[in-house]
């Protein structure tokens, strides 16, 4: 089914004018109190940052309207867009520049002390970029975002930390220098960095073999451990609010989060895996007990609390191929887009049930461009990119249904949610 509204999208910029900006700094909406302050209270569908690689720019577009606010330049390469922890920014990363950048969506809120404001401004290219060798993985979490760089042959890999405030006040929260190049990954918890190790005897391979720990301590990270638990050619990193998982060549290595000391332990690779065959992908999200693994276009549920049988496989039905995988924000969906076009939304609060199948996009084929999918952080929706038509498809996932059709008019290759949430909720995002 493909039940839509056709919405034409305006390809204007809209300039929003400081002189429409009131109270407290600015605002598009505010209404009076008693206390004597204007409080400022946006309701907004968000707005979507789009790479546009026509025209070599990422343009911010409004949901609740379909203007596109700001069109801002970007050379180089396609960048992939991800969202900061608190959704005020864009990421733009991209790996064969090595550099990351970012957009500030112009929706945000600010704490004035007796009360919170939030502002509307015009969507802005930040001055700070991140220049260093091959950024790859980008985690997420519920206060900071961490970018990992593979380094190279001349180059060793680098952590850096950052958060929506250093960003604001143009800088990063911190960064650690490691030993050697790796594909690797780092994931910022409640202060404590797990981040990939490769020895420098691993000749073979750029994966990592072990993770390390470390402590945020202000603006550095210091050494605390390194796990003894092997995890050969690890790649895939996930976590929940309890564990912490990592995808390795002959298993899962899964990390307590509650557990003094932040041990961790080995599962095995899931029975009926093909030859050859890992999981070497994991996607979690915060408010979900379990965790998905992912070996090509096979899915397993890991309960990591039922260590007899961690693992239960997901079904896509016949030969469905996976595109794209991912939690709603607040994880009350998992979505798996197929090769055939359709999102099929699964419901983990409820055994896993698949609830609804959606066709969103065309059958794709080996020539197709890989559609991209970002959820909404104050809404049930979900957007994919559809590029043969130069739209964006909007998902109502607890409907189970297209409800419109955003005509961009450029075949859009990557997008990021951008807006005001009230949800302290994380939200991770798969590696």
């Amino acid at each position: 089914m493909f039940a839509q509204s056709r919405r034409p999208l305006a390809v204007s910029i809209l300039l929003v004018s400081a002189g429409l900006l009131a109270a407290c700094g600015g605002s598009s909406s505010s209404s009076d109190s008693a206390d004597g302050h204007d409080h400022t209270d946006i309701e907004s569908a968000g707005r979507l940052a789009l790479y546009d690689a026509d025209s070599s720019a990422i343009k911010v577009v409004d949901l609740d309207h379909g203007d596109v606010l700001s069109s801002l330049a970007l050379s180089g390469a396609a960048p992939t867009l991800v969202a900061s922890p608190g959704y005020r920014y864009a990421v733009a990363i991209q790996r064969a520049d090595d550099r990351v950048s970012f957009v500030d969506g112009g929706l945000y809120t600010e704490d004035h002390g007796d009360h919170m404001h939030d502002y509307a401004e015009t969507p802005s290219l930040l001055a700070l970029t991140l220049n260093d060798h091959r950024p790859t993985h980008y985690s997420p979490g519920e206060a900071h975002g961490v970018v990992f760089f593979d380094g190279g042959d001349a180059a060793r890999s680098k952590v850096t930390a950052f958060s929506d405030a250093s960003l604001g006040n143009g800088d990063a929260v911190a960064s650690l220098d490691l030993e050697n190049s790796m594909h690797g990954v780092a994931k910022l918890i409640d202060g404590h960095l797990f981040v990939t190790y490769r020895d420098a005897s691993i000749t073979d391979t750029t994966l990592p073999a072990a993770v390390e720990r470390y402590h945020l301590d202000g603006t550095r990270f210091e050494f605390e451990a390194r796990y003894s638990e092997p995890c050969p050619k690890l790649h895939g990193a996930a976590a929940n609010s309890h564990e912490l998982a990592f995808g390795c060549s002959d298993g899962v290595l899964v990390i307590d989060l509650d557990e003094a000391g932040y041990p961790a332990r080995k599962f095995a690779n899931p029975e009926g895996l093909p030859e050859g065959a890992r999981i070497g992908t994991l996607v979690a999200n915060h408010d979900v007990e379990a965790l998905v693994g992912i070996a090509g276009d096979q899915l397993f549920v890991i309960n990591a609390e039922s260590p007899a049988q961690p693992y239960t496989e997901l079904d896509l039905g016949g030969s469905v191929g996976r595109v794209a995988q991912g939690f709603t924000t607040h994880g009350e969906a998992f979505y798996v887009l197929g090769d055939d076009g359709a999102l099929r939304l699964f419901d983990p609060a409820n055994g896993w049930a698949l609830v609804s199948t959606v066709s969103v996009v065309a059958p794709l084929t080996e020539a197709s461009s890989k559609p991209a999918l970002t959820p909404s952080a104050s809404q049930d929706r979900l957007y994919v990119t559809d590029a043969p038509n130069q739209a964006v498809i909007e998902v109502d996932t607890t409907e189970g249904r297209v409800v419109r059709t955003l005509d961009v008019g450029f075949p859009a290759s990557s997008l990021a949610w951008l807006g005001l949430t009230d949800s302290g909720h994380n939200h991770e995002h798969e590696h």
